[in-house]
Parts: C-alpha cells; sequence; structure tokens
C-alpha cells in the first residue's frame, strides 16, 4: 500500500458517513484532552485520507478546522470501498477502551468487506470441497454450481482468518456478521439508537437485537424515546420493550395461549436437530473409508455411491448458502 503525505493544510476535507459511523466516538473527556493536546502541540498525526475522504481523524479535524490550526494529510491508496472498510475496522480493533458492542460490529464488519474482497480477487471458481480433477469420478459440476462452491469456499476462508485474527470462533465470526448486519438496519431505521447499541448504554441480546431489527422503524423509534428517560447506567432491552407493550393499546397483546392450544415455536429446534445429526453422517463416511476397499467395488455400487454423495455435496453448499445469508 502506497501513501502520500501533503503539506500542512487547512483545506476542507470530505466526510464518508459509513466511514465515520466506524470510528468510535470519543467521549466528552477524552474529547476535551485531545483538543488540549492540539492547541498545546499543534496536530502531530497526519489524518489519513482515501480519494479525499477522512478514513482516520476526524476528532483532530474537526478541533483543527475550530481552531485553525494546520494539519498534514496522507492519501491511502486502496483498490476499493470494501478494502477501506476492511483497514478501518482492523485499525479501530487495535486500539484500547471499545465496547464490547462496538467489538462485535467492527469484527462482523471486517468479515463482511473481506468476504467481499476475496470474492472479487478469486475469480477461478476451484473450490476446497471440489474433488480433484485428476480422479476418474468426478461428476460434471455446472457453473452455477462451481460459482457455489466458490463462494461456500470464500466464506469459510475469510471466517478462518478473521477469527484467528480476533481470537474467536468460526461460528462467532458469522455471529457478528449476522450482528452487524442487524446494526445497520437499526441505523437507517433509528440513527438516534444506534450510536447507544454500540456505546453499550443500551443492553440487549443477539436475538432480541435481532428481532428488534425486523421491527417497523415507528416501533424501534418508541423503544429509543422510551430509553432517554430511564436513570439507569443502561437499559435493558426487556424492560423497554414491555413498557411499549403496556401503553400501546393497539400492540398485538392477549392472554398467552395454553400449551395445549398452541406448542411454543422453537426457531432453533431443526437447526440443533440437524446440527446433531450431522457427526452421524461423518462417522459413516469416516467407517465406509476405513473398511471398504474401493478398488473392489462393482461398477454399480461406486456409480450409486458418487451420485449419492455428489448430491449431498451439493445440498451441503446449497445449505451454507442459505444459512449464511440470515
Amino acid at each position: 500500500m502506497i501513501d502520500i503525505m501533503d503539506e500542512p493544510t487547512l483545506q476542507r476535507l470530505k466526510i464518508d458517513k459509513e466511514f465515520r459511523d466506524l470510528i468510535r466516538p470519543l467521549t466528552r473527556t477524552e474529547f476535551i484532552q485531545l483538543e488540549e493536546n492540539i492547541l498545546q502541540d499543534g496536530c502531530r498525526e497526519a489524518i489519513c485520507l482515501w480519494h479525499g475522504f477522512i478514513i482516520d481523524g476526524h476528532n483532530r479535524y474537526e478541533i483543527c478546522r475550530k481552531h485553525k490550526i494546520p494539519f498534514r494529510t496522507r492519501e491511502m491508496s486502496f483498490e476499493s470501498r470494501a478494502e477501506v472498510i476492511q483497514w478501518i475496522c482492523k485499525n479501530q480493533l487495535g486500539r484500547r477502551n471499545i465496547s464490547e458492542e462496538t467489538r462485535k460490529y467492527l469484527i462482523g464488519v471486517q468479515y463482511n468487506s473481506e468476504k467481499l474482497i476475496n470474492q472479487q480477487k478469486n475469480g477461478r471458481g476451484n473450490n476446497q470441497y471440489v474433488p480433484p480433477a485428476t480422479s476418474p469420478y468426478v461428476p460434471p459440476v455446472s457453473d452455477e454450481q462451481k460459482a457455489l462452491a466458490k463462494q461456500v469456499k470464500t466464506k469459510n476462508l475469510t471466517a478462518d482468518r478473521v477469527a484467528t485474527e480476533n481470537h474467536i470462533s468460526h461460528g462467532t465470526v458469522q455471529k457478528y456478521a449476522q450482528f452487524s448486519r442487524a446494526m445497520d438496519v437499526i441505523k437507517e431505521k433509528c440513527p438516534e439508537l444506534f450510536p447507544k447499541l454500540m456505546s453499550g448504554y443500551y443492553k440487549i441480546s443477539h436475538e432480541n437485537l435481532v428481532s428488534l431489527s425486523q421491527l417497523p422503524a415507528e416501533e424501534i423509534r418508541k423503544i429509543a424515546k422510551s430509553s432517554e428517560s430511564d436513570p439507569k447506567a443502561f437499559v435493558p432491552y426487556k424492560d423497554t420493550r414491555a413498557e411499549i407493550m403496556k401503553t400501546n393499546p393497539s400492540s398485538p397483546v392477549g392472554p398467552a395461549p395454553s400449551i395445549k392450544d398452541m406448542p411454543k415455536y422453537d426457531p432453533d429446534a431443526e437447526a440443533v436437530s440437524l446440527s446433531l445429526t450431522i457427526p452421524a453422517w461423518i462417522s459413516s463416511l469416516n467407517r465406509a473409508c476405513e473398511k471398504t476397499n474401493f478398488g473392489l467395488i462393482t461398477d454399480g455400487a461406486r456409480d450409486q455411491l458418487i451420485k449419492a454423495l455428489n448430491s449431498l455435496y451439493l445440498k451441503t453448499l446449497e445449505t451454507m448458502s442459505i444459512v449464511e445469508k440470515r
């Protein structure tokens, strides 16, 4: 990456809302301290730009413009917007004093950006799950299936890399990606609630956050407004949600149905059941590979097994694609 340092200036710079929202906002005390430092020593650290947009240094820029203090800029080179977002996320994750919510959001955004970058760079369509080309029994694979295979491989490799960098599991990266997408929806529907969620002032579980993002914008704004007058250090989502249900007669709240009348729906039931079944399939495959001499089986048995494995392979790719989109 090549960057160019400019001479001190008072020029007006461009601000991109998406870039700015990835930067942890300073507390009032932190901002005042930074302002005092710049007034005393000048702006020592350059403000980083991409095509004239600030990607690091929003607070320094605001202070320098306010007091007419010259500042340096560093124009940085990235091939795409996704690479800029990736860089901002990594830069912010390396800093201290970020909330757990901000950390989860940045990891999720980093994963989504890196996934896009890798998909753009990998045009070959090969996949770690595709049988080697030298195998005499490789079934024909359509271009659509190759594209799906490439997409799944890219997601898995990217999730593994982001997980390693941030000392979390592959599955946690996927969960944080869902978290960041839900946060972006909430930010669009109710911008004033977004910083409260990012700071940790408004406490909410992962499942409730996803549910919150699916509510109409008007109801989300009611929840945000009800939290403004709460004197507690933080506001649990269940409290404000209960308050809205109590004060809004139009809310679809009635007596809870009897278990006999309506069994409770468990959205995790099928997914958990499937995840518990898959290890048995893997065990069966391992046992067959260990105990079977595939060079001695008949052509009919071989063709039947290849057809079944190919169907399982394609259905696995399709299912992974559906799950990761949620």
